[in-house]
């Protein structure tokens, strides 16, 4: 027993190293080949930092190609762009004092833009906001709250053509997203065949990798119930092969720290249960080999805590579904009463649950190769509630069954 502790001890310190050691990769900011363009009307490339790609940004720092370094503010620039297909303009807008950066979402002779989860129009120069007005009025004597789609009169003005006309059933039903007003503005511009530019197309909402890992599931027992404390339980082997092939959704347009993770996984378990027991009219003890070869489904939610330049640590909850194939071997019980030859029964004692959900908690480094390609290593840990049974001779005893991963793979 003690030296299957140390070994599992030193095997768990060897493997929480490599993972620090990867996690302490991480160096610079996040940077995003990207270009402003002065007041001057110069255009100027570089690289803009930033820890994520949002929509709102009060300043920005900018790197360019030569070198220079230099911080930005609204009406300092007329505008920057960045390497994903977003603009963002200097304007003034209602209730602003002064100017903040606008997404552009779509430009030409109608601009439509965004900020701070807020739609408008510049018209000739003109900045309005798209908007919903909330009032509220008595009805049979009760007080209800009225919505008024003010947005749907300012496009239909603003669009007071022979397309806009046509377009009005479109306006009236026109909701206040990035799609639906896209989409409205694109429709109108190809009626009256006119120039326009949309800057959201290449902006999706959300981004798909695929994920491909392996590693050692770190495996434990947990007592949950027993009807012979006496008895003790423990396996031979602390660690079994573990892969798993799934897909990640990234950088969701309005929640850019928020990982979704989906996997099919697969572990193999070849192990021995040993027990002992002493009891009062004689000692107990035993062993029996067991496979078990488990497909997992794993469903993780996950928060980007920090980031830098390539790197990432991220940390999350999930849920695992198990579908295990368990198969046992003869198991062997000694009962040594101080007789010269000890009784020996030869039985099965071991069985394991067939189908179960455990939750589970995980912590993970990312370190990006390319836009598109990245290295990684995960700490996961799941708990198999009630999991095993163990019933030699009369005794019954029931384990919670828990497994730490840790794991490397690539995502593409």
């Amino acid at each position: 027993m003690l030296v299957m502790k140390s070994r599992t001890y030193k095997l768990q310190c060897l493997l929480g190293l490599l993972f620090l050691s990867f996690a302490s990769i991480a160096q610079e900011e996040k940077v995003m080949d990207s270009y402003v363009i002065l007041n001057s009307g110069k255009e100027v490339r570089g690289n803009i930092e930033g820890k994520f790609d949002v929509e709102t940004y009060p300043e920005i720092i900018f790197i360019a190609h030569s070198g220079e370094q230099s911080t930005y503010r609204p009406g300092e620039i007329l505008g920057f762009g960045l390497g994903n297909g977003r603009f963002f303009k200097s304007e003034t807008i209602p209730l602003q004092d002064q100017a903040v950066f606008t997404q552009v979402l779509v430009s030409g002779k109608l601009d439509l833009y965004k900020w701070d989860n807020r739609y408008f129009i510049n018209r000739a120069g003109t900045v309005i906001e798209l908007k919903v007005n909330q009032s509220t009025r008595t009805e049979n004597g009760k007080l209800v709250n009225v919505n008024s789609n003010q947005y749907v009169g300012v496009l239909t003005l603003a669009m007071n053509d022979e397309c806009g006309i046509g377009l009005k059933r479109r306006i009236e039903t026109t909701r206040l997203t990035d799609r639906d007003l896209i989409a409205l503005f694109s429709e109108y511009y190809t009626c009256n065949s006119q120039s326009f530019e949309i800057y959201a197309t290449e902006v999706p909402y959300s981004k798909l990798a695929f994920r491909l890992q392996g590693g050692l599931g770190l495996i434990g027992m947990m007592e949950y119930e027993s009807t012979k404390k006496d008895v003790n339980y423990s396996l031979d082997k602390a660690s079994a092969p573990y892969f798993e092939l799934g897909v990640r959704f990234s950088e969701f347009r309005n929640a850019p720290r928020l990982l979704v993770d989906l996997g099919l996984g697969y572990m193999s378990e070849s192990n021995t249960l040993l027990l002992d027991a002493s009891l009062v009219s004689f000692d107990l003890s035993g062993s029996e080999q067991y496979k078990s070869s488990s497909f997992l489904v794993p469903i993780h939610l996950s928060y980007i805590v920090y980031r830098k330049n390539r790197s990432e640590v991220y940390t999350g909850v999930g849920l695992t579904f198990w579908a295990s194939k368990f198969e046992a071997d003869m198991g062997a019980l000694i009962i040594d009463n101080g007789e010269p030859k000890p009784n020996v029964i030869n039985s099965i004692f071991v069985d394991r649950k067939e189908m179960a959900v455990s939750p589970n908690l995980k912590v993970g480094y990312r370190r990006a190769l390319s836009e598109e390609t990245g290295l990684f290593a995960e700490l996961k840990g799941d708990f198999l509630i009630k999991n095993m049974d163990f019933y030699p001779l009369t005794y019954h005893a029931v384990y919670n069954y828990l497994v730490g991963t840790l794991s490397v793979g690539i995502e593409l």
